[in-house]
């Protein structure tokens, strides 16, 4: 089975909108299972027990997400509102030097709000 890297939002100014960035990548990451391919998303895994607001543990995080976004098969780029992240552009930057395959999804707020609920 392929594995498809989910690039995504994590990081948001307030809870609710961190709870969102979750949502949206659990949305895809489901998607991906449905498609028959397993979804790596090092967001939604990594930070259950790295400490997001420590910058040492972030930066563990991040370097261990690159490697697996290295081993991946694909990658698919989630853009919400037009807004990409630090951390999405540093993966994205990582694909295109990997010269990955890869699918972009582009949704509004209110059009993702519609599908996740």
């Amino acid at each position: 089975m392929d594995k498809v890297y989910i690039i995504s939002r994590y990081r948001a100014f307030t809870e609710s909108g961190m709870e969102f960035n979750r949502r949206v990548a659990r949305y895809f990451c489901r998607k991906v299972v449905l498609e028959g391919k397993i979804p790596v998303a090092p967001h939604l895994f990594y930070t259950q027990f790295l400490d997001e607001s420590q910058e040492k543990e972030r930066q563990i995080g991040l370097k261990i997400g690159l490697k697996e976004l290295r081993e991946a098969d694909e990658f698919l780029l989630i853009i919400i509102g037009g807004r990409i992240n630090e951390g999405m552009r540093r993966e994205i930057r990582q694909a295109t030097r990997d010269r990955m395959r890869g699918r972009v999804v582009y949704m509004t707020r209110k059009e993702i709000k519609k599908v996740i609920g």
